[in-house]
């Protein structure tokens, strides 16, 4: 099944004095993929920048920007359109006997850091959960079962800097939190796994061209021999409601916005919003 989405994400910094210079990146253009057919995408910034595009090490899109007169707010639209097609998630029966053949090519997603790392507790959970007879697909879903049945979804519960071992100690988070744990866990197995940061259509039932208001997201994909996307903040295989826009290691690696700024403004207060819509 394929769907047509368009994506508004807007960003709104506001700065508490005259801000003189302002280092910004974003990372918010949904990736050309197999399963992704990029239709059209902009982003746009008020003031004016020097802006330049690049592809970074992790394969995201990254859109560069410097803002050098005086300004007390940035504005930030990123508009994509673009289809998604859910591909068929199959089960390729490997173990974990046979996924170290992976470790070589995939090592960077197989380190837990201390962002990812679950604690011996939950570790040792997650050991108790499976069995070498088990496929690797099969190991996901267990894991993130296991960590959406234990940890609440609870907007605002976290920071972009929580870890894995905070989310779990306070059973609450969100959905970076959720795919960080599940993360760690895998990785604890030896199982490649990495962090996907995108969108998600919230209402599959909307009408076409309904605006739906949205967030960005975060899932996760494991490696049995393929990437396997799946949401465990929703249980659910990324399919064609999910707009995947990068990868990595964890949050950082692929965060949709990093700034710096010199001037009066001490500090600054950051306002997002995403309105979705499924176009056919």
């Amino acid at each position: 099944m394929t769907s047509t989405l368009r994506i508004q994400h807007r960003t709104n910094i506001h700065y508490d004095g005259p801000v003189s210079h302002s280092f910004d990146e974003v990372r918010m253009t949904p990736l050309y993929s197999e399963s992704q057919l990029i239709r059209r995408t902009a982003i746009s910034v008020t003031p004016q920048p020097w802006q330049y595009s690049y592809v970074d090490y992790w394969g995201t899109q990254v859109t560069s920007f410097e803002i050098h007169e005086p300004h007390q707010r940035l504005t930030i639209t990123a508009d994509s359109t673009l289809d998604v097609v859910k591909l068929p998630h199959l089960d390729s029966g490997m173990t974990l006997p046979q996924v170290g053949a992976g470790h070589d090519r995939w090592y960077e997603y197989v380190l837990n850091s201390p962002v990812t790392d679950p604690g011996e507790d939950l570790r040792e959970r997650t050991r108790e959960l499976v069995d070498d007879t088990m496929t690797i697909n099969r190991i996901g879903h267990t894991v993130s079962e296991m960590i959406h049945d234990q940890v609440h979804y609870v907007p605002g519960s976290t920071r972009v800097d929580t870890t894995a071992q905070q989310a779990w100690k306070a059973r609450s988070g969100v959905c970076q939190d959720i795919a960080h744990l599940v993360i760690g866990c895998l990785r604890s197995l030896g199982i490649p796994t990495r962090y996907v940061s995108g969108y998600v259509l919230p209402r599959n039932e909307a009408e076409p061209g309904e605006p739906v208001d949205a967030q960005t997201h975060a899932w996760v994909q494991w490696w049995d021999g393929a990437w396997t996307g799946f949401d465990p903040t929703n249980l659910v295989d990324s399919g064609e409601s999910h707009a995947r826009v990068g990868t990595g290691r964890e949050y950082a690696d692929v965060a949709p916005f990093k700034g710096v700024f010199t001037g009066a403004g001490g500090t600054s207060t950051y306002e997002a919003s995403v309105v979705m819509r499924r176009l056919g």
